[in-house]
């Protein structure tokens, strides 16, 4: 059984702790499902590890808030901080019960690695072997557009490397990352594993609740930090979106008529559903905050009101000069200022890639100072 470490008051600030709380369970949820990908029982370790470190953050920062509400202004002040920090480390034990698939055994369906070909973030695990480019270079100058969150050296990991961590032979890097990048990364092209046709529509939908919940998530804490309700409400939106498809995921699941030796592996492929859920759930819970008007701490205020940001909408025309770019190609924060936070296309929405390419009919969604928002919209219109 493990330890626990003793909860003590340490004077930390709100704003600090509540910052590390969001890195670490969006970090820990990558880790999660690299250990779940890769079969890596040390990933699966380390998510656990994290875990209860954010448990004590959660301690210490309900502590801090305690002594910080000295009367009902200040209580419902805090009540939104309260929240995200619950929100985050629901993230976690998420994270947390996706490591423990691996943990014990309960095993990972092949058809997880296919589903994982096709989300919109992919993962992947590199061997830096003798003669490879990456050796020798600092992770800060791979200019790949991805992200090493671990790396294995000898018989130690590293999580979260810093920019200058130079890479060497022997390394084992775990990255995330658009599709291209990762394939770049690795100099493979995905692999993909021979789907039976009763098998398409569990991979189909597993792929949705990942790309959605995570889409949730951005959503979220956007929401937060623009105070927009528009945001808010897509996310309530999505939660139930995500429910039915759950529960769509479930049937098809228990109904594909697995055979008594895969039941474990089907087990593994249910608690993996299970998982994104209550990463939905976590994310509607952050969004409930900015639909019930409850009054910032000056800790979220800070980001929310004083950025001096705007939330705006646009939608692309036929006539626009950035139909049929990529993102990275439409540089719409060096025209605007104005950053994509998603893109609603057909009624779907989607996390912005750089790689992602802009179609006649998508909505915009931005953020960025009020000044760039007419230059914005006067783009994606296509209108002078």
């Amino acid at each position: 059984m493990v330890e626990l470490e003793k909860i003590e008051y340490k004077p930390i600030s709100v704003r600090d702790l509540l910052i590390e709380m969001k890195n670490l369970s969006e970090l820990m949820l990558d880790l999660a499902y690299s250990a779940a990908l890769f079969n890596s029982h040390e990933l699966a370790e380390e998510v656990l590890s994290l875990e209860r470190h954010i448990d004590l953050l959660a301690y210490l920062l309900n502590m801090n808030l305690m002594m910080a509400a000295r009367d009902v202004e200040g209580a419902e002040a805090l009540l939104g901080v309260s929240r995200v920090s619950s929100s985050a480390d629901k993230i976690s034990d998420a994270a947390a019960d996706i490591a423990t698939i691996v943990l014990r055994g309960i095993g990972i369906h092949p058809i997880v690695r296919e589903a994982f070909e096709r989300v919109e973030e992919r993962l992947a695990r590199v061997e830096v072997k003798t003669g490879s480019q990456l050796a020798g270079k600092n992770i800060g100058s791979l200019e790949l557009g991805i992200d090493v969150i671990a790396l294995r050296r000898g018989r130690r990991w590293i999580i979260d490397p810093s920019e200058d961590e130079v890479i060497r032979v022997g390394d084992v890097l775990i990255a995330r990352g658009a599709q291209s990048g990762i394939e770049e990364l690795s100099g493979l092209k995905g692999k993909h594993y021979k789907v039976q046709k009763r098998f398409e529509g569990i991979i189909e939908d597993l792929v949705k609740l990942k790309d959605t919940s995570e889409l949730m998530l951005d959503l979220a804490y956007s929401s937060l930090l623009l105070n927009s309700r528009e945001l808010a409400d897509e996310v309530q939106a999505l939660e139930e979106y995500m429910d039915n498809l759950h529960t769509e995921f479930e049937l098809r699941t228990l109904s594909s008529g697995f055979k008594p030796e895969e039941s474990k592996d089907f087990l593994g492929l249910i608690r993996l559903g299970v998982a994104t859920e209550e990463i939905a759930d976590a994310a509607a819970e952050m969004a409930d905050i900015v639909l019930r008007e409850v009054e910032p701490h000056p800790v979220l205020k800070m980001a929310i009101k004083e950025a001096e940001e705007t939330v705006t909408s646009a939608v692309v025309s036929e006539d626009s000069p950035i139909k049929g770019k990529t993102l990275r190609e439409a540089r719409i924060p060096d025209e605007t200022g104005m950053w994509i936070l998603v893109i609603k296309r057909k009624g779907r929405w989607i996390r912005p890639r750089p790689d992602a390419r802009i179609e006649a009919g998508d909505i915009l969604i931005a953020s960025g100072y009020a000044e760039g928002e007419e230059d914005f919209k006067r783009i994606v219109s296509g209108k002078d």
